[in-house]
């Protein structure tokens, strides 16, 4: 069975983590197949939007710990990071916009993934949590797109203080688009990547590129590799 699921149609772009019996918990195996699978709409010349979200009602969980700590370990596992680093390098490249459908919770690595998307649609009863100050980890991901995106106060809050944020304070933060019924989320999702497939691609790509290009203050690696050096101090 798949681990995600890719679907493409009429302009729109679907990334499903289908883990649901594991919260659609990240591996190897999963990282690997969300990198291909959006690596492979980013090439489909009419694809203007991505939505990425969970099968079953679950966005994503983090890691699978279970899986991570096997014994013996897993042979992905000594290249994880670094292909997840791909993954957000991508989404971080990519043109088109992206959507978050946020069911359920955006745990830890989960919610750098919740974090990553352009624009977030969240269910009323859905939340995210940037776990790892509770857990003694660090979060260069989520550190990351926290820094790229949102205001200082915003950052420090959602990493320091590892407080779980219900959808509607997660509008209130300023970092979902939408907070709606949980029976929403993929239709307003959809909508809103429907309006995007309404405009003209090359231009669509032009705007987003441009905007990124405005704020952007240094490549994601090197953005990436700065945090990590400080973590580490």
């Amino acid at each position: 069975m798949a681990e995600v699921i890719v679907r493409h149609s009429e302009g729109v772009g679907q990334l499903i983590l289908n883990r649901p019996a594991q919260r659609n918990s990240l591996t190897g195996p999963l990282v690997v197949e969300l990198k291909s699978g959006l690596d492979s709409l980013l090439r489909e010349p009419d694809c203007k939007a991505i939505i990425i979200s969970g099968a079953e009602g679950y966005f994503c969980a983090g890691l699978d710990l279970k899986a991570f700590s096997a014994d013996p370990a897993p042979a992905w596992k000594a290249e994880f990071s670094d292909r997840w680093a791909d993954f957000h390098e991508a989404v971080y490249e990519a043109d088109v916009p992206i959507i978050g459908a946020l069911q359920g919770f955006a745990i830890a690595g989960g919610s750098s993934l919740a974090l990553a998307c352009d624009f977030l649609v969240v269910g009323e009863s859905a939340f995210m949590h940037v776990s790892e100050v509770e857990r003694n980890m660090l979060a260069p991901l989520n550190v990351f797109w926290l820094t790229q995106r949102y205001h200082y106060q915003v950052a420090l809050r959602m990493a320091l203080f590892g407080k779980r944020l219900t959808g509607a304070e997660l509008v209130d933060a300023g970092i979902a688009e939408r907070c709606v019924a949980d029976a929403e989320v993929l239709p307003t999702a959809q909508l809103m990547a429907d309006r995007f497939a309404g405009f003209e691609v090359s231009n669509l790509k032009a705007l987003k590129r441009s905007i990124k290009n405005g704020y952007a203050r240094d490549s994601f690696r090197g953005s990436l590799a700065a945090i990590k050096a400080t973590t580490a101090l």
